[in-house]
């Protein structure tokens, strides 16, 4: 895949430049004997902090690795233990990891010139962190510390191939699920959708449950272009032209999908409220959702948090479902995935911690506590969950019937333009255009700001 060079950012410059001297002068200090240093080193508090490396015996000086979580992705302190402290500090005694929350829409770019610095990032688009200059390539790691995707699912190393260049290492898979709300199911008499294949099922359903009682406006599903579009991976920026691909018939499918959902009496709600899932939280807060299409990383954790406050909610999963064309499939590959800063200072350590995330031990601790491992080994997806009491006597296998797809052609610019996706059913929703109509309306709009953008970057 061909890829742009990007210049590094100013304000990374500044940073790798200064680590380099940081590097230089401790490298020297440590040939000339380093007096100061060996004489902090006696001290009682530092004596404590060095360890042992667990293989080799060998003391080690304490390194703290900055993980920086962004681009919206979710990632807790809890988690943190699990997956990387705990697993982390008896292979590395002398490492531990900080997480770094950035916050979702913010960018890096005001950490970095505070000095606050990532050595490993987690989640965001690859192109966006090489565009910044933070990506780091892996060649030189593999091949010094190894590294083998032989052990990875087909689809993750095909993703990260595509996204990345393999200059990420994939962490967990976020599958895309059905959650539903039994109670609302059973309140209206209404069987569970346990065995519904197709998006137009799902429809159905939703008529029988979109409707008011007691004063509640029950919603049986909401759905978003963009993960109609993904169930058939498609482009939103054709890559031969640089230009709007959404006028295309699967694109004009997705909308007409978009549009039967709006026509059922009693989806539009007051004040022309119309996007019911713009937060994540709905399905447990508002209790109105029936049906929710979300991936398991963004409600598992809180649904786990709120039965440790003794807050219940009667709930399942059904499998994910997808247009007649594609069945047995769900949506685009979702991989969460670390990439090593150019701008750390322990590169080293970072990367060996990265590659053993993926070992059997970290990523059977994963699966259990309520991610999807990215390793080819079919039995731990029977110990998923297995950690998490609100899974419990949930139907699991649901989960997996529908394998995840290869993604579109990549773009850095799709972020800026999508926008234009949701204006579009919007006028669709709101103002009874027609799908033909609404998506021509949205391809000049994004056809227009990609051409500025061109002009900008020129």
């Amino acid at each position: 895949m061909k890829k742009t060079k990007m210049k590094l950012h100013p304000a990374v410059i500044a940073i790798l430049l200064t680590a380099l001297i940081a590097t230089a002068c401790s490298q020297a200090a440590s040939n000339s004997g380093g007096a100061s240093s060996n004489a902090e080193s006696g001290t009682a508090a530092n004596g404590a902090a060095r360890n042992a490396d667990s293989e080799s015996g060998e003391k080690k000086e304490p390194i703290e690795l900055l993980l920086f979580k962004w681009g919206g992705i979710t990632l807790t302190q809890t988690e943190v233990e699990h997956y990387f402290n705990g697993p982390v500090q008896k292979k590395f005694p002398h490492i531990t990891v900080k997480l770094i929350d950035v916050p979702e829409g913010s960018d890096i770019e005001p950490l970095l010139t505070q000095g606050i610095v990532p050595d490993i990032i987690f989640g965001g688009s690859y192109q966006a962190i090489d565009e910044a200059g933070l990506a780091e390539p892996l060649a030189p790691y593999k091949e010094k510390f190894g590294y083998d995707d032989g052990r990875l699912k087909r689809t993750v190393a095909d993703a990260t191939e595509l996204r990345s260049g393999s200059n990420q290492l994939p962490f967990s898979i976020n599958l895309p699920v059905i959650y539903y709300n039994k109670d609302i199911f059973d309140r209206f008499g209404v069987a569970y959708p346990e065995d519904v294949k197709t998006w137009d099922e799902i429809l159905g359903i939703a008529k029988q449950l979109t409707r008011t009682d007691g004063g509640v406006n029950y919603i049986g599903i909401d759905l978003a272009p963009a993960r109609l579009g993904s169930g058939l991976s498609l482009d939103v920026i054709d890559p031969k032209t640089n230009r709007a691909a959404i006028t295309s018939p699967e694109w004009v499918k997705v909308y007409e999908t978009l549009k039967q959902l709006y026509e059922i009496p009693g989806f539009i709600g007051p004040d022309n409220h119309y996007r019911w899932t713009e937060k994540d939280d709905i399905f447990y807060t508002d209790q109105n959702l029936a049906m929710y299409s979300h991936n398991l990383a963004q409600l598992v954790g809180p649904l786990e948090e709120l039965r440790k406050q003794g807050v219940t909610l009667n709930w399942d999963f059904a499998p994910h479902p997808n247009f007649k064309e594609a069945l047995g499939s769900s949506i685009e590959i979702n991989v969460h995935s670390m990439t090593l800063s150019k701008a750390g200072k322990h590169k080293d350590e970072a990367y060996q911690v990265m590659n053993y995330m993926l070992s059997e031990e970290v990523q059977r601790i994963v699966t259990r506590n309520g991610r999807v491992s990215v390793l080819d080994i079919p039995e731990l997806e029977q110990e998923y969950g297995a950690d998490i009491e609100v899974l419990k006597g949930k139907t699991l296998g649901n989960i997996f019937k529908a394998e995840p797809r290869t993604p579109h052609t990549p773009n850095i610019l799709e972020g800026k333009i999508t926008k234009y996706l949701t204006e579009a059913a919007g006028e669709i929703a709101l103002h009874g255009l027609d799908v033909n109509s609404a998506l021509r309306k949205a391809k000049e709009r994004i056809d227009k700001d990609l051409e500025t953008l061109e002009k900008t970057k020129s």
